[in-house]
């Protein structure tokens, strides 16, 4: 079923994210899983919304590590960060599912998003709520065992019950090695908690038990 984009422009006035004289700039762009919205170090040329989907912000390290930031759901916005301090983009947001976002172009159309103040409200708001999640993400990176860890990004990478990923960039955003990581796999699937599908393919058996050991999830940010 095609869902007129006027439904999806009632969301944003409902969310009160853009003033309605904007929704001129605006534009439907679809994502496949594992396209990239926005890349790390490139200047910024479209700021989106997320309208359906599931999106995964990383960012990288000088020495080659990658740290999770967070895993998104609608409605949230990207490049609001870098849209405010014209610097250029400072993480990796990659599509974990098809996604459908709207855009609105930087060059052509920031002076008006600057002077709108319903979206800038929502901007403040979000980056508020960027600050708390970052904050929160970091602590559990760095106070809880692997396997509360690992539990958390389970439940939150979820999809119907079958996480997908590469898990050797899974430990990096955890703040594991890849060895700990395989190893917490292995203990999960003995416990009966997950199956293996096949590489990179689980299937989650006892979620309950999960959430048990998800003492402090994850938080998405938007």
């Amino acid at each position: 079923m095609v869902i007129p984009m006027k439904n999806y422009l009632e969301v944003l006035e409902k969310e009160d994210i853009i003033s309605q004289e904007n929704f001129d700039c605006l534009e439907f762009v679809h994502f496949e899983k594992n396209d990239r919205l926005l890349t790390e170090g490139e200047d910024l040329e479209y700021v989106y919304i997320l309208l359906k989907g599931r999106i995964q912000t990383v960012h990288s390290t000088n020495n080659g590590a990658m740290n999770l930031n967070a895993i998104s759901k609608p409605i949230s916005v990207y490049g609001q960060v870098e849209f405010m301090n014209g610097q250029p983009v400072n993480h990796d947001v990659i599509a974990l599912s098809p996604c459908l976002c709207l855009r609105f172009d930087v060059e052509k159309y920031g002076s008006r998003f600057m002077n709108d103040v319903v979206f800038m409200r929502y901007v403040a708001r979000s980056l508020a709520n960027i600050s708390y999640n970052l904050a929160n993400n970091a602590a559990i990176s760095l106070n809880f065992p692997v396997e509360n860890r690992l539990a958390s990004y389970f439940m939150l990478a979820e999809q119907n019950g079958i996480v997908q990923d590469n898990f050797v960039q899974v430990a990096q955003m955890i703040g594991s090695s890849y060895r700990q990581v395989q190893r917490v796999l292995k203990n999960f699937i003995e416990e009966g908690y997950i199956v293996k599908v096949k590489r990179g393919v689980y299937q989650i058996k006892n979620p309950d038990a999960l959430k048990d050991l998800d003492k402090e999830s994850y938080r998405f940010i938007g």
